[in-house]
């Protein structure tokens, strides 16, 4: 019989105690971008708030950077958790298409709430790897669980769902990466200013909307014997 290695009591009070420290820290760190700005979250700076030395700190985290991350990321007020909320505001019976399209919404609503710490970060302050973005963090496991559901009851193309996910992710980052720096004006011509900045939201919103359709049109399925995709439009069988 395989034999399961339970943690002791001990053991996991040190664990609970551990998650109770890190959440403080990215509390503190999410209260002092509030309240003075990103400037303000330094190692030091929240040690002091908290009553430790810088040094206990680094048994949790080891750079200003990677508390930024895991604000960014982590905890109720996270991505993460955002990207969950959203899910759950969702019908039981949502398709895949519409929990991928609610999910490129809930991202860029969740970045353009936060964009100076959304440009701070992926500008080159987290190092993803080879690998993509995090599964287990920023709501990148949702996307990943609705893409799987999507090819498994073929919504979506016949491909890997890591390739459905990774497509839908860099699709909608890649837009708010440009709407956050500046290179989407929202005017009704690409050389022409917006009136007004209401407007030009209103504008960039319905492109977005547009754009999450068309990134959707490359990974549904096609019925091979179903009308063609402009059918509809110019009237031919």
């Amino acid at each position: 019989m395989l034999k399961v290695e339970r943690p002791t009591g001990a053991a996991a009070r040190r664990e609970r105690g551990r998650r109770e420290m890190r959440l403080a820290i990215i509390d503190e760190a999410r209260r002092l971008v509030d309240v003075e700005g990103l400037d303000a979250v330094t190692i030091r700076g929240i040690a002091r708030a908290l009553g430790y030395s810088p040094g206990a700190l680094y048994e949790y985290f080891d750079s200003k950077e990677t508390i930024l991350e895991a604000l960014y990321f982590d905890g109720t007020d996270g991505l993460g958790a955002h990207m969950e909320r959203t899910m759950a505001a969702l019908p039981a019976d949502v398709s895949a298409s519409d929990a991928i399209a609610a999910l490129g919404h809930g991202y860029r609503a969740f970045a353009l709430e936060h964009g100076e710490l959304y440009r701070l970060i992926f500008g080159g302050v987290c190092d993803f790897g080879s690998d993509g973005p995090p599964e287990d963090s920023g709501g990148y496991g949702t996307l990943m669980r609705v893409a799987q559901q999507g090819v498994a009851d073929g919504t979506f193309a016949p491909v890997p769902a890591e390739l459905v996910a990774l497509s839908a992710w860099s699709g909608v980052h890649g837009f708010v990466s440009l709407e956050l720096g500046g290179h989407l004006k929202g005017g009704d011509d690409a050389a022409m200013p917006p009136a007004s900045p209401e407007e030009a939201r209103v504008q960039r919103d319905h492109i977005f909307d547009a754009h999450i359709r068309m990134l959707l049109f490359g990974l549904v399925r096609r019925q091979e014997h179903g009308p063609r995709p402009d059918a509809e439009a110019d009237g031919t069988p």
